[in-house]
Parts: structure tokens; C-alpha cells; sequence
């Protein structure tokens, strides 16, 4: 491989990694904002004020409203979601953070 052949790939390499770690922290943070809506949302899941809110909803005293968050599995998928998501990124920094940076 030629010179400024390894000098280009290796520029795309870096340029590829500098948008990959902003977008990652804007990300980041943009969900670690979100960390108190995460606990007040499982707070509200399966509470009495969650079963009412159910119940009124299912016998259509709430009208047509978006409330994909009275489904029995909404709230329970996310947080799944977000515990895969938690493992992924362990598994990320733990292989990163065995590297010599």
C-alpha cells in the first residue's frame, strides 16, 4: 500500500469516528436527560392511577387518543430495550477500554 493510500484511509477512518463519537454524545445525552422520565414512567406502569387510566380507556371514556402507554407491553418492551441497550454499551466500552488508546 502506498503512502498517501494509507494516509487517506486512515483519514476516513478518523473522520468516520469523530461523527460517530459526536453523535454518540449527543445521544448520550440527550437520554440521560431522559432518565427521569424513565422512572416516573415505570412509577405510573401497573399503579392504580395506570389501572384507571386503562380501564377508562378500554371502555372508551377517553375518546380517540394516542395511548400506546396503556398497552400491557409498551412500557415493559422499553425497559427491556434500554437494559439490552445498557449491556451493548458495557460490552462496547469494556472492549474499547482494553485497547491501548
Amino acid at each position: 500500500m502506498k503512502k498517501i493510500e494509507r494516509i487517506k484511509i486512515n483519514e476516513e477512518r478518523l473522520d468516520n469516528i469523530l461523527k460517530s463519537v459526536k453523535e454518540l454524545e449527543l445521544s448520550l445525552n440527550k437520554f440521560k436527560n431522559q432518565i427521569k422520565d424513565i422512572n416516573k414512567l415505570n412509577k405510573y406502569y401497573g399503579s392504580k392511577i395506570w389501572f384507571k387510566d386503562y380501564d377508562d380507556y378500554n371502555n372508551g371514556r377517553l375518546g380517540k387518543i394516542k395511548a400506546g402507554v396503556l398497552s400491557e407491553d409498551s412500557i415493559w418492551n422499553m425497559n427491556e430495550n434500554v437494559k439490552e441497550l445498557m449491556i451493548e454499551m458495557k460490552n462496547i466500552s469494556s472492549k474499547i477500554l482494553k485497547t491501548d488508546i
